[in-house]
């Protein structure tokens, strides 16, 4: 079955960490294993800090749009919405992330590590930065990644090893954003775009089995018609239709695999009114047929 990130619906995703004792954890995303190869928008406390090993990769840090390439770092802070998606269908498209939280160096808000170390960055408006592969200023940040990337979690001294490659990939952040802070992205107008998108997620993903206009999205979070249509360009680049479609097939997609429903219930169950249209729109997003979907190996 295709992969997802599970949020809630606020959109936040809750890290399993190996040891909620110690908040550190990479993986290795395919984007062919992933629904419609793309990391569904979602946010966390956690830092995160990624690796291109094979692009491009469409990455999105709030409303700000980065197409990477192989051999490029990205950085999000803490708290911020992010998604990503291979453009490019059957590429071989993948990036190596890993994400650790404050705690893992500083439980103590108080503490001196925490107060000098992340509360500035926490506290700030910087949404996060990209390093260019051929930027040689940010080999010391790539390095140490792929340090963290060869990492055994098996192997004796992991965590050890690991807590050593994180805290100095943060240094080397920490020093890269004083030095480049022309290049940083940074949050324009606070976080009321960002909690507005949010809440325009969650109600889609609260009412996809019944009609929805962006009518009745942009009254409930009280903006205009045509605000909406700009949340949706500037966050997913997506229209709002085209979201809610591909929203409604990919719970489609999980009913096709993990039950018996007929595929008319499973189009009434996920807000398709026409079991026509319906099956139009899983061709177009995923090459086949609701039957050939189901009854694929």
């Amino acid at each position: 079955m295709l992969r997802k990130v599970i949020v809630d619906k606020s959109l936040r995703c809750v890290i399993v960490f190996p040891d909620s004792t110690f908040p550190f954890v990479g993986a290795t995303y395919i984007y062919n294993h992933w629904h419609n190869r793309t990391i569904n928008c979602h946010w966390h406390p956690e830092f995160v800090f990624g690796y291109v090993l094979s692009g491009p990769i469409d990455y999105y840090i709030n409303d700000t749009h980065i197409r990477l390439q192989t051999g490029d770092f990205v950085f999000a802070n803490s708290n911020m919405l992010h998604t990503s998606r291979s453009p490019k269908p059957r590429s071989d498209a993948a990036m190596f992330v890993f994400n650790f939280a404050a705690s893992l160096f500083s439980e103590n808000l108080g503490g001196l590590l925490y107060k000098k170390y992340f509360h500035p960055i926490l506290s700030s408006s910087i949404e996060g930065f990209t390093i260019p592969a051929e930027n040689p200023l940010g080999q010391e940040i790539r390095d140490l990644t792929m340090e963290i990337y060869a990492l055994a979690p098996s192997a004796f001294g992991y965590e050890l090893e690991g807590l050593k490659c994180a805290s100095q990939v943060w240094m080397a952040v920490l020093r890269y954003m004083e030095e480049n802070k022309d290049a940083l992205l940074y949050r324009v107008g606070g976080t009321l775009r960002t909690e507005r998108m949010k809440e325009i997620l969650s109600y889609i993903h609260r009412n996809y089995k019944e009609k929805i206009i962006v009518d009745d999205i942009a009254k409930h979070v009280n903006i205009s018609r045509s605000e909406c249509f700009r949340c949706f360009k500037r966050f997913m680049n997506k229209r709002p239709n085209e979201y809610i479609n591909e929203y409604r097939l990919s719970k489609a997609a999980v009913l096709l695999k993990d039950t018996e429903k007929s595929i008319t219930d499973i189009c009434t169950e996920c807000g398709f009114v026409s079991a026509s249209y319906f099956t139009k729109v899983f061709k177009e997003l995923y090459a086949m047929t609701p039957l050939q979907f189901r009854t694929m190996k």
